[in-house]
């Protein structure tokens, strides 16, 4: 019995340093995807972060050019507004020439 016995705990003791192996790779993989998952998920951050910079700075050259092209507009429609009006005062002291004409 002894030898039978001595035979039956190898196989027990093989049978538990291939679970304790099975357990410690399960560790190590749950580790590993732990970190992979940090890793990944740093990674996701720093390109949030680096889309969100870039966004910021499209949107503050979009509204740098925009106030440019708003201020160009409020000069062009200066510039036309201040030619109707020496146009029309052209045009009133024509019209008066001409009556000026007529009465004489």
């Amino acid at each position: 019995m002894h030898g039978r016995a001595s035979h039956s705990w190898g196989r027990v003791m093989k049978k538990l340093g291939a679970v304790a192996g099975i357990v410690t790779g399960i560790f190590f993989a749950a580790g590993c995807n732990r970190q992979d998952n940090r890793e990944a998920t740093d990674k996701a951050q720093r390109q949030l972060e680096e889309t969100r910079d870039k966004l910021r700075e499209d949107l503050k050259h979009a509204d740098a050019q925009t106030r440019e092209d708003l201020d160009k507009a409020r000069d062009q429609l200066h510039h036309a507004l201040n030619q109707s009006e020496s146009d029309a005062d052209r045009a009133r002291d024509k019209l008066r020439d001409r009556e000026r004409e007529k009465d004489q």
